[in-house]
């Protein structure tokens, strides 16, 4: 029996953290192609870029593309051998009496999954796996001139402020009473003195004010008359 061949499938999914425009020049690079050729593979289509290869060789390409930012996965060959005809009656044509109910838990719908997509990848290549896809150069460190800064030792106080002076308040002119004594002394005020003797009181019942009546005005309308 020949050895099990697998195929290394992408679906056009970015890897975690990965960058689409970065990603597709790294898959470019990988596949030694252009940003024009390897578009396809970003169109979220389920796509075979590697096919008939060892399982060994199979995830060496599926990490290979993932380190580029595409997730891939691998899966094995479809097996293209020609399916053996079905001699089961259809029950369609020989009744119902033929008809039967499958065991509990059986799988109702047992068809096979669609193929991938038989997409040429012969004219890609591929960098062996270890290389590096991104050679920009590093960045130059810059250079900050420190020349007017200097450091103390350790355990230096940086900070040298004299702490705040105590302030001397005099309390030579104060005293404190002994504990448990009472602080609040209220004195009732004497009664005032009034000199009442000018002063008379009416008998009870007796009237204080005296309301006068004042006479009706007399008033001559003999030379009115009404209209």
């Amino acid at each position: 029996m020949a050895d099990k061949l697998f195929q290394v499938i992408i679906n056009g999914q970015l890897a975690q953290g990965a960058n689409l425009d970065q990603t597709k020049q790294n898959i470019a690079k990988l596949f030694k192609a252009t940003l024009d050729v390897v578009e396809p593979m970003f169109a979220g289509k389920r796509i075979s870029v590697k096919k008939n290869l060892d399982q060994v060789t199979a995830k060496k390409y599926q990490q290979a593309i993932i380190k580029a930012g595409l997730k891939a996965g691998v899966a094995p060959m479809p097996n293209t051998a020609p399916a053996e005809q079905s001699t089961t009656p259809n029950p369609a044509t020989t009744g119902i009496a033929t008809a039967t109910i499958a065991a509990a838990g059986s799988t109702m719908d047992d068809r096979a999954a669609p193929p991938a997509a038989n997409i040429d990848t012969s004219a890609y290549g591929m960098n062996e796996v270890g290389i590096t896809l991104d050679d920009s150069p590093l960045a130059d460190e810059p250079e900050i001139d420190i020349s007017a800064f200097s450091m103390d030792e350790v355990g230096t106080i940086i900070d040298e402020t004299p702490p705040a002076k105590a302030v001397k308040i005099d309390t030579s002119t104060i005293s404190m009473q002994e504990a448990g004594a009472d602080l609040m002394k209220y004195e009732t005020p004497a009664t005032a003195d009034y000199d009442l003797s000018e002063f008379s009181m009416a008998e009870a019942g007796e009237t204080l004010v005296e309301h006068t009546h004042t006479a009706p005005a007399e008033i001559n309308t003999s030379n009115l008359e009404f209209k």
